[in-house]
């Protein structure tokens, strides 16, 4: 082993000693940082903890808000099925009114279809229009409320009110693709379009997304035509 010289030497002391006082310098730095920003990183530490605990806490209540309030819809229909109709409308105005979850829409729109079993159809219309111009409202219960409004005014309104309402649902990957053809071709009958209605279905059975039972029913329409 190659013997160090005193220059050698003194060069590793003073390499070490640089280093002793980087590291203390280090610390100190840290030590400063920390005197100075102590509040901010605690209470940024604090914050994840409470947004993290806040979080599961929200989905932990809002699961038990969603069983009671899916408790209550339920315990309405219970009413409607057994024919007490005033008080099912009572507690699903209160769910329409009061809940914190979709259940809120899922009540309105059984509320519509309350009316338009007592033959309120203005009252029934007014309440699906709400549902389908609602944009916090789930999209499935707003695009069935739009094809209630629809189906219910086809023999009032003409086609140049009625269309533009089922435009979205007319589209080829929409998922009401076919009920929206099925409007839309009884619209077309109702204004005596016989061949544009026979043309729409005969594209229509084309379209990859159907199901085969859809594609039936549709033929099955179109051979009524």
């Amino acid at each position: 082993m190659k013997k160090q010289t005193p220059q050698e030497l003194e060069e590793i002391q003073q390499a070490i000693l640089a280093r002793e006082v980087e590291e203390e310098l280090q610390k100190e730095r840290l030590l400063n940082f920390w005197n100075k920003y102590r509040f901010l990183i605690v209470g940024g530490v604090f914050a994840i903890i409470l947004s993290t605990a806040g979080t599961e806490f929200y989905h932990s209540w809002r699961n038990k808000v969603r069983l009671a309030e899916s408790n209550n819809f339920e315990s309405a229909v219970v009413l409607v099925a057994t024919g007490e109709q005033e008080k099912a409308a009572k507690a699903l105005k209160t769910i329409s009114q009061e809940a914190k979850t979709d259940y809120k829409y899922l009540a309105e729109l059984r509320l519509a279809g309350l009316d338009l079993q007592n033959n309120k159809l203005d009252e029934a219309l007014q309440k699906l229009k709400a549902i389908y111009e609602n944009t916090s409202a789930p999209s499935a219960l707003r695009n069935i409320a739009r094809l209630s409004y629809v189906g219910h005014q086809i023999d009032t309104q003409d086609e140049n009110t009625l269309l533009p309402i089922l435009s979205d649902l007319l589209k080829p990957q929409s998922e009401y693709y076919s009920a929206a053809i099925e409007l839309k071709t009884a619209i077309l009958l109702k204004q005596n379009k016989k061949e544009e209605a026979r043309q729409l279905l005969q594209n229509a059975v084309l379209n990859p997304n159907l199901t085969p039972d859809t594609v039936n029913r549709l033929k099955s329409f179109l051979s009524a035509i």
